[in-house]
């Protein structure tokens, strides 16, 4: 009995380290600062703010293996979100709504393996944006211009602040350079986008992953697909994944089949895609902890957080 209650003291006393270190009023300041930048770049683009939901039927099967967070209610599976990938599409059926951004908290409850890359959180917040009838070019410079109005509002308000984290201010980014995945892949290895962020000094787009049903392939090039990664330089990694989305039925039947994806759980989608209702979209979504993370300079990510969020660990709150 008394070592499990030394134990709870020291669980105690490593929270009570963690919620008062010196940099975290700072780091949560700059992670304020984006997301408030973030709402006014929305706004003044006309998009049009949608609240997030946690809990749905459906949510991102992600291309690689997670925990599943689910439970009943209503008759009903439900699963946390990963992400909000299939409602942003579904929410733009409206007629009158051409263009959509949330504040998305997103559960991806990641195997312990990815504790210690850096970048990895089981709970993080996305800032999810998707257009109507656009396609992987416009939403590319959208993010290019979002990420200067942001790094540009930061060096202006606050400017010290950036000086104490970074030892300078941010950045204003001129084109970004893109590469092929698998030119990068063949010329760097399989470790290839970590590699090319290291030799970076700017943020760079990846193209053309083989990823889940929903991203676009080009049918007259099968096994290109319209998709795209942002890439933060130095060592940083993926900041943003995005794509021009499947929309139609047949197209999304076969990716489902290539990607091994349960028809069942998606059936009620797939009975909106084969009616046609589904809009020809395209977006993305970036980590709000992995931009603060590449402003501040912070090696962990989850020093980026209030509450430890390391994939396969614990935490008592």
């Amino acid at each position: 009995m008394q070592s499990e209650v030394l134990e709870g003291v020291s669980a105690v006393d490593r929270m009570l380290d963690r919620l008062s270190r010196p940099l975290l009023p700072g780091v949560l300041r700059i992670q304020q600062g984006i997301v408030r930048a973030t709402h006014e770049f929305m706004f003044k683009k006309g998009l049009t703010q949608v609240m997030p939901l946690m809990l749905s039927p459906i949510t991102d099967p992600l291309n690689h293996g997670v925990v599943d967070a689910s439970i009943a209610y209503a008759d009903t599976r439900w699963s946390l979100t990963k992400s909000m990938i299939f409602h942003k599409q579904l929410a733009l059926m409206h007629p009158e709504l051409e263009s959509i951004y949330i504040m998305s908290p997103n559960v991806r409850l990641e195997f312990a393996d990815r504790a210690e890359t850096g970048r990895h959180l089981f709970e993080f917040t996305q800032i999810d944006f998707e257009f109507k009838n656009k396609d992987r070019f416009f939403v590319m410079e959208f993010m290019e211009d979002l990420v200067n109005f942001v790094f540009a509002r930061l060096n202006a308000e606050l400017p010290e602040l950036l000086l104490e984290l970074r030892g300078e201010l941010l950045p204003l980014y001129e084109k970004w350079p893109v590469y092929r995945t698998e030119k990068l892949e063949a010329a760097l290895g399989p470790d290839y986008e970590m590699l090319q962020s290291k030799l970076s000094d700017t943020p760079f787009w990846l193209l053309n992953h083989k990823r889940e049903f929903y991203d676009k392939e080009d049918q007259l090039k099968p096994g290109t697909y319209f998709n795209y990664d942002l890439v933060w330089p130095l060592g940083f990694g993926e900041g943003l994944s995005g794509a021009e989305r499947e929309n139609e039925y047949k197209q999304i039947l076969k990716r489902m089949t290539e990607t091994g994806t349960n028809k069942e759980i998606f059936k009620d989608y797939l009975e909106v895609a084969k009616q046609g209702k589904l809009p020809r979209t395209a977006g993305a979504g970036f980590g709000v902890e992995r931009m603060t993370r590449f402003i501040c300079k912070i090696n962990d990510i989850d020093d980026v957080t209030v509450f430890p969020r390391k994939p396969g660990h614990a935490s008592i709150f």
